[in-house]
């Protein structure tokens, strides 16, 4: 069994603050789990560095790469060939910009990477279920019936609503919304939420161990 389950939140394209994060966790692979929650893409100025060190550790089983709702989002404006905007409003200009600059084949390679990252993943540890996902749960539905919508979308519902037994480990939704002035992933009995912000001035990208609670956060923040 792990010695530490790890959970790292948005980073959105964020590169040196992922960076000075990985240093001062120290992972293992073996003695640690590390699970990211999507959203490695948009608004930051490096989200193809974040996203080369993602696929070039995509077959890492002590790595758990989950799909963000950017993520999707990309997806559809390729699929759809250009035509929804969507992304691009969202910060995915960016993204855009620096994929037309890589040959074709790795842009091809990065796509079929993220087409095949889940939505979710589940493990127990310690005698408690932990469950996470970019965005979090529908409490009216269990968990094994969520949908794509609500994995990668769902706001409120979830971090207002959510009673269940589980632990929902999620990001998408700054911290500082939930709670203001808020600048740490909220720790509550059933949930953990891990946006704080990374792409904004003073945002941090922030990783929780769920077994202990402990807390680490990027360099460059408040």
């Amino acid at each position: 069994m792990y010695k530490r389950i790890l959970a790292i939140g948005d980073i959105h394209g964020e590169w040196d603050k992922f960076v000075s994060l990985y240093r001062q966790i120290d992972f293992q692979p073996g003695r640690d789990l590390l699970v990211f929650l999507g959203d490695y893409i948009d608004r930051g100025s490096a989200p193809l560095h974040v996203l080369k060190w993602l696929f070039a550790h995509k077959n890492n089983e002590h790595i758990i790469i989950l799909r963000g709702n950017h993520e999707q989002m990309m997806l559809d404006y390729y699929r759809e060939g250009g035509c929804n905007n969507l992304w691009l409003w969202n910060g995915g200009d960016v993204t855009r910009d620096a994929l037309d600059e890589e040959d074709s084949t790795l842009k091809g390679d990065f796509l079929s990477f993220i087409k095949e990252l889940p939505l979710s993943y589940r493990i127990n540890a310690n005698g408690k279920h932990f469950f996470f996902c970019h965005a979090g749960v529908d409490p009216d539905i269990p968990l094994e019936l969520q949908d794509e919508e609500t994995l990668l979308w769902i706001r409120e519902e979830f971090y207002d609503y959510y009673d269940g037994e589980d632990i929902i480990i999620a990001g998408h939704t700054n911290v500082e919304y939930i709670e203001q002035g808020k600048t740490v992933p909220i720790i509550r009995n059933n949930m953990i939420l891990m946006d704080t912000g990374s792409y904004m001035p003073h945002g941090l990208v922030s990783c929780v161990d769920v077994l202990s609670g402990r807390i680490w956060q990027s360099d460059g923040g408040l």
